[in-house]
C-alpha cells in the first residue's frame, strides 16, 4: 500500500436518524468519498427483517422510485460524493422489483446493486434454495448486462452465502463483472467465519467492496449460550485493524464501506469517530509496512 487510501465510504443503513441529505452533508464534512444508499419501501422490509430502527425506522432511506434516485444522485454528484452501491431488500423471485432495482442502478452513477441469498430460516434445503437462487440470478443477470451493472452478493449470516466459501459455491458460476461479492466482516462474527486470508483468496477476482462492522456477545441464562448485538467498530469481538492490513495487503482498491450499527455514540458522532479511526487503522498499517522496507534495505 501506498500513499493515502482514499475509498472510504458509508453505507446510510447504519444512520436511522439522519436524513439522506443530513448525511451527505457529513459525508463531506469528514472527508468520506462514497456512499451507499439503503432503498426500502418501508411496507415491504417491515416484518421480514428485525424490528431494529436501522430496519424499521429509517429516515436515511431513498424510497425505490425513479424520482428519489435521480434526486440523492444529483445531490451526491453536486457534492462530489461517489455512490458506489445501492442496497435494497430484493426478494430472491421478485424478477420484476430486481429489474426496477437494476435500472436505478443504471441511474444511480452506474452503481453496484446488493442481493442477498435465500435465508435459512424456512423448511426449504439449502438444496433447493440453492438451486432457486442460481435460476433467479440467471433470469435478471440478461437485464444488468445490458445496463452495465454489476450484481453484488453480501456474504450475511442466516442465509446460503453466508461464508466466503459458500458465497463463491454460488458467483464462480457467472463472470466477475456481472456477480461480484461484498465482503461484509461484521457478518462473519455472527455466523460464516473463516480466515481472512484464505476467504481473500476464495474470493479472488470477484471482490467487490468490503463492509466494516462489529459485534459483541453477550452471555444468555445458564447453559443456554451467548447472543450477538452490534459493537462499536473497536470494541467487537473481530480485529478489525489486523482484518484490513490483511485486505490492504492484498492490493485492494475498491471501497471501504462503514456500516457501524452501534448505538453508543449518536449517529452524527458515529460518522465522525468512525472514519478518523479507519484513517488511524490504515496510516498505522502504512507506517508499519514503510519501516518494515526501511529495515529490510539498510
Amino acid at each position: 500500500m501506498t500513499g493515502k487510501f482514499n475509498k472510504i465510504g458509508a453505507n446510510s443503513a447504519a444512520f436511522p436518524s439522519l436524513t439522506p441529505e443530513q448525511l451527505v452533508e457529513g459525508l463531506v464534512k469528514y472527508g468520506y468519498r462514497g456512499v451507499e444508499w439503503r432503498v426500502a419501501d418501508a411496507q415491504r422490509v417491515n416484518g421480514n427483517l428485525l424490528k431494529q430502527p436501522a430496519f424499521s425506522d429509517n429516515l436515511c432511506t431513498i424510497q425505490p422510485n425513479l424520482e428519489s434516485i435521480e434526486k440523492i444522485s444529483a445531490r451526491c454528484q453536486d457534492a462530489n460524493i461517489e455512490i458506489f452501491g445501492l442496497s435494497p431488500y430484493i426478494p430472491v423471485g421478485d424478477l420484476d422489483y430486481c429489474k426496477k432495482m437494476i435500472e436505478f442502478a443504471h441511474v444511480a452513477n452506474q452503481s453496484r446493486i446488493r442481493i442477498w441469498a435465500p435465508f435459512t430460516d424456512t423448511t426449504a434445503k439449502y438444496q433447493e434454495s440453492y438451486a432457486q437462487f442460481r435460476r433467479f440470478i440467471d433470469e435478471v443477470l440478461p437485464k444488468a448486462q445490458d445496463l452495465n451493472i454489476q450484481l453484488a452478493l453480501e456474504i450475511h449470516q442466516r442465509t446460503i452465502c453466508s461464508s466466503a466459501s459458500l458465497a463463491m459455491r454460488v458467483a464462480e458460476n457467472y463472470p466477475e463483472d456481472l456477480l461480484g461479492v461484498i465482503y461484509d466482516m461484521g457478518n462473519l462474527a455472527i455466523e460464516g467465519r473463516e480466515n481472512v486470508q484464505l476467504s481473500l483468496d476464495l474470493i479472488g477476482k470477484y471482490l467487490t467492496h468490503v463492509q466494516i462492522k462489529n459485534v459483541g456477545y453477550q452471555r444468555l441464562a445458564q447453559h443456554k449460550g451467548w447472543s450477538w448485538y452490534w459493537e462499536t467498530i473497536e470494541d467487537g469481538v473481530l480485529p478489525i485493524q489486523k482484518m484490513l492490513t490483511t485486505v490492504m495487503e492484498n492490493n485492494f482498491n475498491d471501497w471501504l464501506s462503514i456500516e457501524d450499527f452501534s448505538s453508543y455514540r449518536s449517529d452524527s458522532e458515529k460518522l465522525e469517530h468512525n472514519i478518523q479511526l479507519i484513517q488511524n487503522y490504515l496510516d498505522d498499517d502504512f507506517f508499519a509496512i514503510e519501516k518494515e522496507v526501511v529495515a529490510h534495505a539498510k
